[in-house]
């Protein structure tokens, strides 16, 4: 298997999602890895991080089994879904912005979370 970056990754299904802006981000809210985008990814990022801690208090208070996708649609039908994933014993959020016609954009989001874990672990053992 060719070596794959997290950037490639994140491009790779933005063009084949028609997603509007993708990241990887840390827990904390700092951005890892993005796609080109016209959205401040800095700002996508932290977002992802909050909606991450609130569905971990939601998780924590409700009694849900862990969450594993947060998903928030504005009126325009844009959505902001947020993938939490662990690898190596570090936890990661991928972010993505899907467009209003898109509908089946958890297919890619699994295989790019993936592709990501793999691209650690080559990074990890090199």
């Amino acid at each position: 298997m060719p070596k794959v970056s997290f950037e490639k990754t994140l491009e790779r299904i933005n063009h084949e999602g028609n997603f509007e802006a993708s990241v990887l981000a840390s827990p904390d809210g700092l951005p890892i890895a993005t796609a080109p985008s016209d959205y401040d990814t800095d700002i996508t990022a932290a977002m992802a991080a909050l909606l991450r801690s609130v569905a971990q208090q939601t998780q924590d208070h409700v009694g849900m089994a862990p969450l594993d996708e947060i998903s928030v649609r504005a009126s325009d039908h844009v959505r902001l879904v947020c993938r939490s994933f662990q690898v190596g014993g570090e936890d990661f959020i991928l972010a993505v912005v899907v467009p209003p016609k898109q509908r089946y954009y958890r297919q890619l989001t699994n295989r790019a979370i993936r592709e990501l874990k793999l691209t650690w672990h080559a990074m990890v053992e090199t």
